[in-house]
């Protein structure tokens, strides 16, 4: 099953799943919803080439960690990562995926660093997230826009697809960068890129 969606979709789905889960918890006799476990696949965050070239001109460029790679084509570079685990759900837009890998930013002329870690993407707020240093858990690192799309294949082994054709900074990770690599080309709202993950599920 293949279903594009979009924002108000996305809030519509969420407060069902909401609304379905406070009436579990007040039956005590109730079927509970089925636990759902992300157990495996990829995510790829591509990055656009003119966003790259800003990076670049402020001698600013991003590393991928392992097991993250970094591949070049049709003017995007994808960071692949892995799925390590997570309860996400795309039918309900329910809970989080959780990624391998880090992403590092360099500022090269500064001799600052940043490594993004615990990379997830959270359906509740509709953005991908990260740790940054210094930070106190999750920050939003960008929002999902343009067109989205979720996708659903029964296997064996039964795999959920989403994608968004927007990435847009958030403002946290705009300041959190620039100021930890002392420049100020990340800006609230650019849109970066794209993401894609297909990840196999479990339900028990």
């Amino acid at each position: 099953m293949h279903v594009t969606v979009g924002r108000r979709w996305r809030l519509a789905a969420l407060g069902a799943c909401l609304i379905a889960a406070g009436a579990v918890s007040i039956s005590a006799s109730g079927t509970a919803r089925a636990d759902t476990t992300d157990t495996g696949g990829t995510a790829s965050v591509s990055l656009t080439r003119s966003f790259l070239l800003g990076l670049a001109r402020s001698n600013v460029i991003i590393l991928p960690g392992s097991p993250t790679t970094s591949s070049y084509a049709s003017d995007l570079d994808a960071y692949t990562l892995p799925v390590t685990g997570g309860d996400g759900e795309v039918s309900i837009f329910f809970g989080q995926v959780h990624f391998g890998g880090t992403l590092t930013f360099v500022n090269a002329k500064a001799r600052k660093a940043v490594t993004i870690t615990k990379v997830r993407l959270n359906f509740f707020t509709g953005a991908l997230t990260g740790d940054l240093p210094g930070s106190a858990g999750q920050t939003a690192l960008a929002y999902f826009g343009g067109d989205e799309s979720t996708s659903s294949q029964p296997g064996p082994p039964a795999t959920e697809s989403f994608s968004a054709s927007q990435l847009n900074l958030s403002g946290k990770a705009a300041k959190a960068l620039n100021s930890d690599l002392h420049t100020t080309v990340f800006v609230k709202g650019t849109n970066i890129g794209t993401f894609t993950t297909t990840f196999d599920v479990s339900v028990s």
